[in-house]
């Protein structure tokens, strides 16, 4: 980067669908231990719960691609991208401290939390083990975006993940052993070709599905849900229910 700096922005949800109610601007030459730990302060906000959300950037290449910047969000990625996870509250009785987070590559899809193994139910959760299908062949520069609504159309998912490209190989399996149990109305998954669809939903470019199902999409607490997606047919399917106890779970 020619004119490194790191934005901190304060929004409503994630991804926003608004603009910032706040943000601040920290360059390379304004802080000694810049970017291994850069200080923030956000002064002038109105008391509400918020999502705080941070990206590297470079002031000199302003066009440059928001989903191949390092990004990060309080308390980490997955808290960011889950609307019942990852709030501040701002009050106008004392400061909001301790906010602090890290940012990782590939728009914050690089940290851990996003990349899931386990297929055991989190306590007083249900698990997704998703498989998802489709001829295109995957590339570095591409991303594969799942998310699940409880209703739809919504601005906000309910559970949400993103894989880079680069770890994409098809039939793809996705696991989230943390789905809030209850019915869901809608399942979205994209092969976002070239990783250029920002927050938006893909393009005709790239290879998705969005269904609303009927009936809907149930999820039962301490049970697996196998779902089946298949891009090419434009169809999604559940295959079954499984006691956790069945796959070696405790």
């Amino acid at each position: 980067m020619k004119r490194p700096a790191v934005r901190v922005m304060v929004v409503v949800d994630f991804p926003p669908s608004s603009g910032p109610l706040g943000f601040q601007i920290i360059e390379a030459d304004e802080q000694a231990t810049f970017p291994a730990k850069v200080s923030y302060e956000l002064r002038g906000i109105v008391p509400y719960s918020y999502k705080v959300v941070a990206q590297l950037i470079d002031l000199a290449d302003p066009e440059a691609a928001a989903t191949k910047l390092p990004l990060g969000g309080y308390t980490d990625f997955c808290s960011l991208l889950d609307p019942g996870q990852g709030w501040v509250l701002v009050s106008k009785d004392a400061p909001a401290t301790g906010v602090d987070f890290m940012l990782f590559d590939n728009a914050g899809t690089e940290d851990p939390c996003n990349a899931s193994t386990s297929i055991c139910p989190q306590p007083g959760k249900a698990s997704m083990n998703l498989t998802v299908q489709s001829s295109t062949a995957a590339t570095a520069a591409d991303r594969l975006i799942f998310a699940l609504f409880t209703t739809f159309p919504s601005t906000t998912p309910a559970r949400t993940r993103i894989v880079p490209g680069a770890q994409v190989t098809f039939p793809q399996t996705l696991l989230d052993n943390a789905v809030a149990p209850g019915s869901y109305g809608a399942i979205y998954v994209c092969l976002d070709v070239g990783g250029n669809s920002g927050t938006g939903l893909c393009s005709a470019e790239d290879a998705f599905l969005l269904a609303t199902p009927l009936p809907r999409m149930d999820f039962p607490a301490g049970k697996i849900v196998n779902l089946v997606v298949d891009l090419d047919a434009h169809t999604t399917s559940t295959q079954g229910v499984d006691e956790p106890s069945a796959l070696g779970c405790p």
